[in-house]
């Protein structure tokens, strides 16, 4: 996080947050502004956010503060998601009404350029957040799907686990493009993936569906990608066990440890981040969502104000690129 930190300070950006009401929000959002992370949008009822501001003994004059039933940017935000969204069953008097929630308004704030990024989730389900994000700013051109990452750092070493919080059961041609935004998301952190399609078989030997389903998709990376490092299907000790690969699959791609280990399905990702996070003393950071237009990173509801931070950094850094 200290890569990401330091890089964000290099080019603040505007970030708006839907919940800022909440006081985990104002105290991350203060360390925002005093780090020169960013510059930092809360929305909300403005007499409220104020209050709560003097009532910590922060500055109100580091923030700036936009009431979505109060803006004079409703009307024009109502008419583009309107615009984006007539032919998908959505009125003009609910896209007004839409522009009321403050979930929506910022992921219209980003849309427009009026904002850089959104960091939100604090009170919302997961979905609450990202269904918005994706109906006002969608999926990055030439992609079908975004996906979840999570950092973890254990025993002094980085991994990157996708998708761990978006698609349910990915077809070969999505878990490719998931591996690709994953491995390019590394290099963002200044890391060179390695990258591991993971499976319960290894190279073949147990020819399911789904562990067919995994080489399907790392042949799709080798051809679209031929520089990234990737090889699969494999078993996760393999994957991190360089030994072990060497030894019994000296003809894989793959060499060293992995660092970027893709899942076959939403239950094995979510899962494998979650026993991690709990049974361990590993620094689990995320989720990270990958291939959204502009970028919006969901927070979760247990997040502490440093976790609201490093998201933060990371989504200033997502917005440079």
């Amino acid at each position: 996080t200290r890569v990401m930190v330091h890089k964000a300070q290099q080019s603040p950006k505007k970030i708006v947050y839907p919940e800022g009401e909440e006081e985990k929000i104002i105290r991350a959002a203060q360390s925002v502004y005093e780090d020169k992370i960013a510059l930092p949008i809360l929305l909300g009822n403005k007499e409220i956010i104020e209050n709560k501001i003097k009532e910590i003994g922060f500055d109100v004059s580091h923030f700036e503060i936009v009431d979505p039933e109060r803006s004079n940017k409703s009307e024009i935000y109502s008419n583009k998601f309107y615009e984006k969204r007539q032919r998908k069953g959505i009125t003009l008097h609910e896209a007004h009404l839409m522009m009321k929630q403050p979930n929506y308004f910022a992921a219209m704030m980003v849309e427009m350029g009026d904002a850089d990024a959104l960091v939100g989730g604090l009170t919302y389900h997961y979905p609450q957040t990202l269904r918005p994000a994706l109906q006002c700013i969608g999926v990055r051109d030439g992609l079908k799907v975004v996906s979840g990452m999570y950092i973890v750092i254990i025993k002094r070493k980085i991994f990157f686990f996708a998708d761990t919080t978006v698609n349910i059961d990915p077809t070969a041609e999505e878990l490719a493009e998931i591996a690709i935004t994953t491995a390019d998301a590394a290099k963002a952190f200044d890391v060179e993936p390695k990258v591991a399609m993971l499976s319960f078989s290894n190279f073949g030997s147990a020819s399911y569906p789904q562990s067919q389903k995994v080489a399907k998709a790392t042949q799709i990376v080798k051809q679209l990608r031929p520089d990234i490092m990737i090889d699969g299907e494999m078993q996760a000790d393999t994957a991190v066990v360089p030994e072990r690969l060497e030894k019994e699959f000296p003809f894989s791609t793959l060499k060293g440890s992995a660092n970027v280990l893709i899942f076959p399905d939403l239950d094995s990702g979510n899962i494998a981040y979650k026993l991690f996070q709990r049974l361990t003393d590993a620094t689990v950071i995320g989720p990270i969502i990958n291939g959204m237009k502009k970028p919006v990173h969901v927070i979760q509801r247990g997040d502490t104000v440093q976790d609201i931070i490093n998201i933060s950094a990371i989504a200033v850094v997502d917005a440079s690129r």
